[in-house]
This record gives structure tokens, C-alpha cells and sequence, in this order.
């Protein structure tokens, strides 16, 4: 298994109008994202994470170890950012990192 992966915030915040990455709907777009990844051959797993620090801009996600960070995701994004995984995961090949 890679040691890239894709962390997705799934926190719910329950207070009256805050937002938050699950009530925005990340847990179903991690199912999305999942499906294209086998799709595309692509063998980085999908993490759901606690919160990463950013509900207010959610869906938050992170390329990690220390990849970029993805705010106010939606399925217009999964391409971009499929693109960037496959690049990212390429790059800790050749780095060895």
C-alpha cells in the first residue's frame, strides 16, 4: 500500500448554524472519491479524519504526508485532485520520502 493518502474531514458539528465537513457531505463524497480511484487504477486509500482543523471551509481534505490542502470540495473537484494524488504519490517514489 502507498504511504500517500487522502484525509477527509467527517466532523459533525451539532451546534444550531455552524457549519461543519460531514454536514456539508464528505462522508458521501469519500464513497465517491473511492469508486474513482479504482476506477483509474489509482492505489491510494481514502482516510476519514476527525477533523482537520478547517469545518468552516469545508469539505476539507489533505494529500498527505504533507500534501496540499483541498477546501470547499465538491464532485467538480475529483478530477483536479486525482491528478494531484497521481503526481504526489509519483513524486514520493522517486524522492523515496
Amino acid at each position: 500500500m502507498s504511504s500517500v493518502r487522502l484525509l477527509v474531514c467527517v466532523n459533525q458539528r451539532l451546534g444550531a448554524g455552524q457549519k461543519s465537513c460531514a454536514g456539508s457531505g464528505s462522508r458521501e463524497l469519500i464513497e465517491i472519491f473511492k469508486q474513482r480511484f479504482i476506477e483509474c487504477g489509482l492505489n491510494v486509500p481514502v482516510v476519514e479524519q476527525v477533523c482537520l482543523g478547517r469545518c468552516a471551509e469545508g469539505i476539507t481534505m489533505r494529500i498527505a504526508p504533507g500534501g496540499p490542502f483541498y477546501t470547499r470540495v465538491t464532485e467538480n473537484d475529483i478530477e483536479a485532485i486525482s491528478s494531484e494524488i497521481r503526481k504526489f504519490s509519483q513524486s514520493k517514489k522517486i524522492t523515496g520520502k
